[in-house]
């Protein structure tokens, strides 16, 4: 089995979670090939730090990394609009712990949204914006989605006005007035994208980072409540 290496900025941010302080005043020694977490281990009992905390900060690590790798990104024009995560469970969660990881809904989401059981399905929802616990073949899974309708919308709306300033501009072009025709198409161009797309532009990153990094900590939350009990 290949034992697993971490880079320097790996290691430091292990190091963070291992204690309080700032990690980048760990000293850590250049290794090409990554630090083990023997190495991790043996460099924090150095600096005082317990063995057993290094080894708990690398596996908390290493779950947020492949929590992280689980988030699927739509995007329209090249601009996000849809989030979503999927991710295997412990084990279902009992009623209590639904109701209590409804509360983290509301709080995290910073709305109150609607919870519902039907069968072995859970569901919460506010909007576009879903989070449900499935039964599968296997068990149980947690899926977290949420898509910004209205920058798709925004988007067609644009695509929409741009194509119609093209085909104008075609027409003039083909009738021999370039000039005009280039005209309309500019004016065209620029009224789909500076109200449309220059809007998506400034919102639509902002909302997807802010949705990721909210599903991230109510998985990382779910899975640990669902692994600790």
């Amino acid at each position: 089995m290949t034992t697993r290496r971490y880079g320097t900025d790996e290691a430091r941010e292990i190091f963070s979670l291992a204690r309080t302080g700032d990690a980048q005043r760990q000293s850590l020694p250049a290794e090409p090939s990554g630090l083990s977490l023997d190495d991790l281990q043996r460099i924090g009992q150095e600096a005082g730090i317990d063995p057993a905390r290094v080894a708990h900060a690398a596996e908390r690590f290493d779950a947020r990394a492949r929590l992280a790798r689980l988030t699927t990104v739509r995007r329209s024009f090249g601009l996000p609009v849809a989030v979503s995560r999927i991710i295997d469970l412990p084990r279902a969660p009992t009623d209590r712990e639904w109701e209590q990881l409804v509360a983290e809904f509301r709080t995290t989401f910073g709305v109150h949204g609607q919870a519902s059981t039907s069968g072995g399905l859970r569901d919460w929802s506010h909007g576009n914006l879903h989070i449900s616990v499935e039964p599968t073949a296997g068990g149980q899974r947690l899926r977290l989605s949420d898509l910004k309708d209205d920058a798709v919308a925004i988007n067609g709306v644009g695509f929409l006005i741009a194509g119609m300033g093209l085909l104008m501009g075609a027409v003039l072009a083909a009738t021999g007035k370039p000039e005009k025709g280039l005209v309309i198409l500019g004016v065209f161009g620029a009224m789909s994208l500076l109200p449309f797309f220059a809007a998506n532009l400034v919102r639509t990153p902002a909302w997807a980072r802010e949705r990721q990094r909210q599903m991230e900590a109510m998985t990382e939350h779910v899975v640990k409540l669902l692994s600790d009990s």
